[in-house]
């Protein structure tokens, strides 16, 4: 009995230190052969297993090594074999080529991978920037800088070399590609952060695709200040230095950029680092005035006969006053005066010209009144009324005797018989204080009720009332008002669009 108590001891024990036995030699832990590293410069970079940086080479936009004999000496070839990534690497996104000296090198998204000699310890990253062609390994760019021949194909299908500024020529010519080597060109008439090329439908996006991806980022040559993305009838496009990105259609393989041929040479340039920042758009004229003159005594414009015609412009929009007058100097002004005193400037340019394109871009803060003038003579003269765009313009209305009528308010001050210039789809209210003098809108020019104009007009030839006018888009393009008893009390109304 006592040595069955014995051995049942000796065998809890020894249960007991082999539960509690560790193996002084255990198997280290297997570094995969592509690992993924945090740098504090970088951020994630791709190392090899012993933590020693990969890089990319720009001239290896085709996929294929271009770092050969000597050069392989400072930038050896990486290749893993066996490959076996860290988490948060895709294994689709690797493969293997074959070098033209017959070595194996294990590619990354396309991107044939080296390691630096100068990196003399594991984490060191000396060789991004080397001969700006040298970037390193990262899984997170969303485009790249390359260099390679441009070999333009036209519309006819003919392929030609093309040096950096897009003349035939053999040239090493850096630009930028998706983060997959695909090139990404620019539309020579895009306007800063405008696609001026893309249909509506996007009936033609398979020709030149828009292109797309959420910046993440970019090669140290390159600032990710300079991409932005804008909207494209609903879809995003990135943008780099204000010009809209795309690929090409013809394009079929990564490398390729055929597309700075076509239609020929210069419409679809690539981009890069000397790419001039894209032009801003330029304001298109909400409307174009023809102007000339009548000798000294009057300005003409091409939308009525009326000398010396009132404008009617909206703050915020552009126009363009294509000025054929010479001698007399056309200014946009402040105040009524000849001289160049007074010329009002702001949104303005060009401004006096006699023989040449006057663009007047109304500012928000323009006063309700301006005028314009010629240098010289008094008589060449007209006012301008600045107005918001969907307000109601509204005038007060008084009488000088049977004479004249006399208007006030939106910017008038006691002008007799002004002639007005009006819009289609806008609306005008008289608030008519003329007891004795109806005021009526006609089609002809004439005391009594005939011919009255009554589309779109309440209260017509109301003595004390108001009067309301909203001009139809089919108003003829010249009405009068006329007192219904005193012809003297009459002016001219110019309907434009």
């Amino acid at each position: 009995m006592k040595n069955f108590f014995l051995l049942a001891i000796s065998v809890l024990v020894f249960s007991c230190s082999t539960d509690d036995y560790s193996d002084p030699n255990p198997e280290p832990n297997v570094l995969n052969s592509v690992r993924l590293r945090s740098d504090t410069t970088f951020g994630n970079v791709l190392t090899d297993t012993d933590g020693f940086t990969l890089y990319f080479f720009a001239p290896d936009a085709k996929g294929e090594a271009n770092c050969l004999g000597g050069c392989a000496n400072a930038w050896p070839s990486f290749f893993a074999e066996n490959l076996t990534l860290d988490a948060g690497l895709n294994s689709a996104d690797f493969s293997s080529i074959t070098r033209t000296d017959g070595q194996s090198q294990t590619t990354y998204k396309g991107w044939p991978l080296y390691k630096f000699s100068n990196d003399n310890e594991a984490g060191q990253i000396n060789g991004d920037g080397a001969n700006g062609v040298w970037f390193v390994a990262k899984p997170d760019y969303s485009v790249m800088l390359v260099r390679s021949q441009l070999v333009g194909r036209d519309s006819n299908g003919n392929e030609t070399n093309l040096n950096s500024a897009f003349e035939p020529g053999d040239e090493q010519t850096f630009y930028i590609t998706d983060d997959w080597g695909n090139t990404l060109y620019h539309f020579s008439n895009d306007e800063n952060g405008n696609n001026n090329f893309t249909a509506s439908d996007f009936s033609n996006n398979a020709v030149w695709p828009i292109f797309h991806t959420q910046l993440q980022k970019v090669p140290s040559a390159l600032n990710s200040n300079g991409f932005g993305t804008i909207d494209v009838f609903g879809e995003p496009q990135l943008t780099y230095k204000g010009w809209p990105l795309y690929n090409f259609g013809g394009d079929n393989n990564r490398g390729d950029n055929f597309g700075v041929g076509f239609p020929v040479a210069g419409v679809w340039p690539i981009l890069n680092l000397d790419t001039e920042i894209a032009p801003q758009e330029v304001n298109q004229p909400d409307q174009i005035f023809e102007v000339t003159n009548v000798g000294a005594s009057a300005y003409l414009f091409d939308f009525t006969t009326v000398e010396n015609p009132e404008l009617e412009l909206t703050r915020g929009k552009t126009y363009e006053f294509n000025v054929n007058s010479p001698g007399h100097p056309f200014y946009i002004k402040s105040i009524e005066s000849t001289g160049t005193n007074n010329a009002f400037n702001n949104g303005v340019t060009n401004n006096g010209t006699s023989n040449g394109t006057l663009m007047f871009t109304v500012p928000n803060n323009a006063p309700d009144i301006l005028f314009y003038n010629c240098e010289f003579h008094g008589s060449m003269t007209g006012r301008i009324r600045i107005v918001d765009e969907d307000d109601t313009r509204s005038f007060q209305v008084g009488n000088n005797g049977a004479t004249s009528y006399v208007f006030s308010g939106d910017g008038f001050n006691t002008v007799e018989n002004a002639n007005f210039t009006f819009k289609r789809g806008k609306t005008y209210t008289f608030n008519v204080t003329t007891p004795g003098h109806p005021f009526i809108i006609k089609s002809v020019q004439g005391t009594g009720t005939g011919n009255a104009y009554n589309n779109g007009v309440t209260n017509n030839g109301a003595s004390a009332d108001l009067i309301t006018f909203q001009v139809p888009q089919n108003a003829p393009d010249t009405l009068f008002y006329n007192c219904e008893f005193h012809g003297s009390m009459t002016g001219i109304i110019t309907i434009i669009d």
